[in-house]
């Protein structure tokens, strides 16, 4: 076993702090962006999932989109930022639906998926919506009847910073939506981090899941063990707060990170990746911001609203 697998393996091995719980596709052009605030020796992942339009924080002050701007203009650290869907309020008005775009546009989302929520009008009212974001939407194993959607979510988009080469795709869960093909989401994504990684030589695949972290049907947990060239799955659906990231064992016998935040805005996941001099995974670090928290309260008191968070949780299932 060589030094960086050893320090890899480490590292994913604490995944808490004090802080913390513990077609051809070919053919299917992605868009390729120039990411300048990255380093080639480290990449740090901003994630947030269920975020269902909601716009100003809960009574208590924590949460809500507008909380999660100011807290990414907080961080130190530059770095992706991507969503897992479910992003818009399903029942929402039009107007409230531009205002969370507006906001996400401020935040710069690089890649975002599509939930239930988003098409939860149909094809056609979310297609009107899609001039306005200025943001990627992308997913592998849905077809979709309109053509306006199907010009625009891509089944992968690449990142490229430096020497670092970033695919990121995204699935999402079985719909009951007219026009809408669902395929197996295991299989989709399988193909497609596979063309990622060995036809477009990638180094690293982000896969957006919002098939939920483990169900009786599709899951990112199951997407995980299935995998054989996704490096890190940024989940959402199902609402759950998990107790921090998990490294899981892929098809290979390859380390997979899974990370999923929490719903409405409330929690902001912060995963960091370091890499070897040949682009190798080499480090890993993880922890989750409370959108609505100060800079110093996110060393001293994130924890407490995390374990709030567990047991309403728990009391709800």
């Amino acid at each position: 076993m060589t030094q960086a697998r050893r320090s890899f393996l480490k590292k994913s091995g604490i995944l808490t702090s004090a802080a913390l719980f513990s077609g051809q596709l070919g053919a299917l052009a992605g868009i390729t962006k120039k990411i300048n605030s990255l380093s080639s020796e480290g990449m740090t992942i901003f994630q947030t999932n269920d975020l269902n339009g909601k716009i100003e924080s809960s009574n208590d002050g924590y949460g809500g989109i507008k909380n999660i701007v100011e807290l990414i203009k907080t961080q130190q650290t530059a770095g992706l930022t991507v969503d897992a869907g479910n992003f818009l309020a399903a029942k929402a008005d039009k107007n409230q639906k531009e205002r969370t775009i507006y906001l996400m546009n401020k935040i710069g989302y690089h890649a975002v998926t599509i939930g239930a929520n988003e098409l939860a009008k149909g094809q056609e009212a979310f297609a009107e919506l899609l001039p306005q974001m200025n943001f990627p939407l992308v997913n592998c194993n849905y077809t979709f009847s309109n053509a306006r959607l199907s010009s625009s979510v891509k089944p992968y988009i690449i990142l490229k910073n430096k020497n670092l080469k970033i695919g990121i795709t995204g699935v999402g869960a079985s719909l009951n939506i007219p026009g809408v093909e669902f395929k197996n989401p295991y299989q989709a994504a399988n193909k497609t981090a596979n063309y990622l990684k060995n036809k477009l030589s990638c180094h690293f695949v982000i896969c957006l899941s919002h098939l939920g972290f483990e169900t009786d049907g599709y899951s990112s947990k199951g997407l995980a063990e299935a995998s054989e060239h996704i490096d890190f799955i940024a989940g959402g659906h199902q609402n759950k707060v998990l107790h921090g990231a998990m490294v899981l064992r892929n098809k290979s016998k390859r380390d997979v990170a899974l990370s999923q935040a929490g719903e409405n805005g409330m929690i902001l996941g912060k995963t960091t990746f370091g890499f070897d001099a040949f682009n190798r995974k080499n480090d890993f670090h993880h922890k989750y911001l409370i959108a609505g928290l100060s800079h110093r309260e996110q060393s001293t008191d994130a924890h407490l609203v995390l374990g709030k968070l567990s047991m309403a949780q728990k009391r709800n299932s």
